[in-house]
C-alpha cells in the first residue's frame, strides 16, 4: 500500500500537542484489550502523512479494529446510528472517545463530508486515483487492500455469474438420476413417501451447479450440502472430455475446519 505522500521521508509531519490527548486514549483502550494496538498505529501514520482532524484519525482507528474483526470496511451508516452497537462497546467507552474527537460529525451526510475532505482518503466515484492508503466508495471506508480484493472477487464473480458451460443433456441425465438414486433414502434424510415425492432439490442444486460457472448451495446442518457436492463432483468428473484436467480446491477459515471437510468429501465420494 503506497501514498502519494510517501514519494519523499521530508513529507512525514509530527504529531500535534492537540492530538496527543486522543492517540493517548487510544494507547490506553489498546492496553485494556478494547482495541487492537494495531489502530492506534495506523491513526499514528495518518497523522504523520498530515491527516489532522480528529474524527478522520477515529474513523480510521475504528476501520483498523473492525477489519480485525473480519469486516472489509467501516459503514459510515451503521457508525452514524449506532457506533456502540457497532463496536460492541458499553456507552462510556464510546463517550469517552467521542468527547476528545470533537467536533465529531453528527449523521450519516456529515461523516461522509468529514471523511471526503482528506487529500489520504481517494472518493472512488468522484477522484483521479493517486494511490492513496485509504479508499471512500459510497458510505464504505476501506483501508485500500481490502477495497482492490473485494472488488476483484466481486469482477470475477460477476464474469462466472454471467456465462454457462456446455453440457451434453443426455449424458448428464443418465449420470444424475444415477446418482442420486431415489432408494437411498436414508443418505438423503428422506424420512416418508410424502418426502421423497416432493422435488428433489438436491438433485435440482446439482443439475443448475453442472450448467453454471458459478453455484452457491446453502442449508442447515443436516440438510445435505455434503452429499449434494460430493455427487456433484462425481458428475463433474463423470460427464468430463478430459476429467484429467479437472481441479478441485477445498477451502475452510481454519485447518481444523479445513480437515473435517476434506473428511466430510472424502467419505461421501466412497
Amino acid at each position: 500500500m503506497r501514498s502519494a505522500a510517501l514519494t519523499n521521508t521530508s513529507t512525514f509531519q509530527a504529531i500535534p500537542d492537540n492530538l496527543q490527548t486522543l492517540f493517548a486514549a487510544f494507547d490506553n483502550y489498546a492496553q485494556a484489550g478494547v482495541l487492537r494496538r494495531l489502530g492506534p498505529a495506523l491513526a499514528r501514520f495518518m497523522a504523520s502523512l498530515g491527516m489532522q482532524d480528529p474524527a478522520q484519525l477515529l474513523a480510521c482507528t475504528l476501520l483498523s479494529e473492525l477489519e480485525g474483526r473480519g469486516h472489509s470496511c467501516l459503514i459510515l451508516q451503521e457508525l452514524a446510528d449506532d457506533a456502540c452497537g457497532l463496536l460492541g462497546w458499553k456507552s462510556a467507552q464510546w463517550q469517552a472517545l467521542a468527547e476528545l474527537a470533537q467536533p465529531l460529525p453528527n449523521g450519516l451526510a456529515e461523516w461522509r463530508a468529514r471523511l471526503s475532505n482528506c487529500p489520504h482518503i481517494w472518493l472512488q466515484q468522484t477522484q483521479a486515483d493517486q494511490q492513496q492508503p485509504l479508499v471512500l466508495d459510497q458510505d464504505r471506508l476501506y483501508l485500500r487492500r481490502y477495497w482492490t480484493d473485494e472488488n476483484t472477487v466481486a469482477q470475477a464473480i460477476r464474469a462466472r455469474a454471467g456465462s454457462q458451460r456446455t453440457v451434453d443433456l443426455a449424458l448428464a441425465q443418465h449420470w444424475i438420476n444415477k446418482l442420486f438414486d431415489s432408494n437411498d433414502l436414508s443418505a438423503k434424510s428422506a424420512e416418508s413417501a410424502e418426502n421423497a415425492a416432493a422435488p428433489d432439490w438436491q438433485k435440482i442444486a446439482c443439475s443448475i451447479a453442472l450448467r453454471s460457472q458459478l453455484s452457491i448451495i446453502t442449508g442447515g446442518p443436516g440438510t445435505g450440502k455434503t452429499y449434494t457436492v460430493a455427487r456433484l463432483l462425481a458428475l463433474l468428473f463423470a460427464s468430463a472430455a478430459k476429467p484429467e484436467n479437472l481441479r478441485i480446491a477445498l477451502a475452510a477459515p481454519t485447518g481444523k475446519a479445513a480437515a473435517r471437510l476434506k473428511q466430510a468429501i472424502d467419505a461421501a465420494l466412497q
